[in-house]
């Protein structure tokens, strides 16, 4: 008896592999599957800006990794003691302005670096509700918890998106020509916007997305959204808020990809790699035994083996622990 579709995406017409070098953008699914990525050696820079959930924002961001443009003293705004800038996330907020200023702008030039060589941009958006500023009329990443009256709440519309990322999309394809995009729509449902807002949200993202990739064979669709709404399609799959997938399928949609984009030869690196984080929570009844002694010396060749393999991948952590 079957519970759900098992939906098999169609593989890829370009591989991703350990020398791949990634750039992950948007909402905290892109984060699930970005850590999931770094931990398992892939070359990825996630997120500079911090989570961002809208496109407006997401592009903002990445036009200003283009352009490496720092952020002024006149852009940083304050609250709650904090300082904050409206396009990053809360966890560049701090006490001090200068700090807060020195972190961006050191973000925001590796940023530059790392997507100018980097080989697969992956785009997740999360909502198409955006909060408006009142002073200015820029759509803001986070409100940082300032009063309500600041912003205007607005559902964007499928045209404003398209335009701004088929412009966007010129801009990245100049700055870094071998650049191949894949967006995909974050699973993750915005209860608080109200249900038949938040399916009416996501309508706009997928739609949008899709006549995007009309124009940009570059551009690819995975369907993160899909596999958890569509194929596994049960709240056993999401976290006691009913909202965010839960780490079942978190690993559904890994696999999914997995099997979309990385090669044969990858696929047996990761379970390498995977043997290894495992050996490293090992925690034996004796230390001081020879055995323990020779699983450890076992693990370090491993080690020293996958970083042959693949020079560009650092063990150095992992080769300490079992060297010690």
């Amino acid at each position: 008896m079957q519970f759900h579709l098992n939906y098999n995406h169609p593989k890829q017409d370009f591989d991703i592999t350990h020398e791949s070098k990634l750039f992950m953008m948007g909402s905290c699914f892109a984060e699930n599957i970005g850590d999931k990525l770094n931990e398992l050696k892939f070359n990825c820079t996630l997120n500079p800006n911090g989570i961002l959930f809208n496109p407006i924002s997401i592009a903002t961001a990445l036009s200003a990794y283009i352009n490496n443009t720092i952020l002024s003293e006149e852009e940083v705004v304050f609250n709650n003691e904090l300082y904050h800038s409206f396009n990053h996330h809360g966890v560049f907020s701090c006490g001090n302005k200068e700090e807060l200023i020195n972190k961006i702008n050191h973000n925001t030039r590796q940023a530059h670096n790392a997507l100018k060589h980097a080989d697969v941009l992956l785009i997740t958006f999360g909502t198409s509700n955006v909060y408006v500023n009142n002073a200015n009329s820029e759509v803001v990443a986070n409100c940082h918890k300032f009063p309500q009256h600041h912003f205007t709440k607005e559902q964007l519309q499928p045209g404003e998106i398209i335009n701004r990322y088929e412009q966007l999309i010129e801009d990245l394809k100049l700055f870094n020509p071998k650049l191949k995009i894949i967006f995909t729509v974050s699973p993750v449902k915005y209860l608080k916007d109200g249900l038949i807002e938040n399916n009416l949200s996501k309508a706009v993202l997928i739609y949008s997305i899709h006549e995007i990739l009309k124009q940009h064979s570059y551009c690819s669709y995975f369907p993160a959204y899909e596999l958890v709404n569509d194929d596994l399609r049960d709240y056993r799959f999401y976290k006691t808020d009913m909202a965010h997938p839960n780490e079942q399928a978190i690993e559904y949609v890994w696999d999914k990809f997995s099997v979309s984009y990385f090669t044969e030869s990858t696929l047996k690196i990761i379970q390498k790699v995977k043997e290894i984080k495992s050996a490293m929570n090992h925690r034996p009844l004796k230390e001081s035994t020879l055995a323990h002694a020779e699983f450890k010396k076992s693990f370090l060749q491993k080690c020293m083996e996958l970083e042959k393999a693949l020079p560009d991948v650092s063990f150095e952590i992992e080769k300490k622990f079992f060297a010690s």
